[in-house]
């Protein structure tokens, strides 16, 4: 872990009450142990030193708490660079929306990429995950990419090992790994397989957005 990225790190508390000295990452704590019961991964995601044995003790007590099912796997999760990462059109297409969620307008690049607190790094993750569930399935339990798959496809741009690129039709910006042997293929325009304009009016209905707003638009910035 870097020293830039290391700040705002979740520390242990001293006490046996709480888990954390600072009542932020309680709370963040409370909200990510539903998105996921991954040790290793909150223990990366948090920076947090609190001992893993202590870390599952308290995933497992507050899971039950909330009436919830205990399912904490085993190592950090999927890599990105593994054949079935994101192989499925629609998952693709989930994946571009939370791309252009995450980054915004300009897309990835050297100032959008810098994260140097691990605090506000999490803050945003859980938002872009939360809007995504939202606003495309009723059922939040239904979305198709899982929170874990969205911090490695996020992990994957920032290593150059996961491609965004542009499409030349729609301007839709969408993701593709560099293990695929597969020519990049729009999956918005796939999906929809309408006219370019229909395919953007869909789309930044999806975002709550009108199509010429561009603050969480999937078009490319001019």
């Amino acid at each position: 872990m870097s020293k830039d990225i290391a700040m705002g790190r979740a520390l242990a508390a001293r006490n046996r009450l709480n888990l954390f000295d600072d009542p932020r990452w309680e709370e963040r704590f409370e909200v990510l142990i539903r998105l996921t019961q991954r040790t290793q991964l909150i223990q990366s995601l948090t920076g947090t030193d609190v001992r893993p044995q202590r870390l599952k003790d308290a995933v497992d007590r507050r899971v039950a708490a909330m009436g919830r099912d205990i399912a904490r796997p085993r190592g950090i999760g999927q890599s990105y660079t593994a054949k079935g990462f994101l192989s499925k059109l629609v998952d693709k297409y989930d994946a571009a929306y939370l791309v252009n969620l995450h980054y915004g307008a300009n897309g990835p690049g050297a100032a959008s990429q810098a994260e140097t607190n691990l605090g506000a790094a999490l803050d945003k993750r859980i938002e872009v995950y939360l809007q995504y569930r939202s606003a495309l399935y009723e059922n939040p339990d239904d979305a198709r990419v899982s929170f874990e798959t969205y911090v490695v496809l996020i992990d994957g741009v920032r290593n150059r090992v996961v491609d965004v690129h542009t499409c030349q039709e729609c301007s839709s910006r969408f993701v593709w790994t560099l293990a695929s042997n597969v020519r990049p293929t729009c999956p918005v325009c796939a999906i929809h397989q309408q006219s370019i304009e229909s395919s953007r009016r869909k789309l930044a209905e999806l975002l709550g957005r009108k199509p010429t707003d561009n603050c969480y638009s999937l078009r490319a910035a001019s």
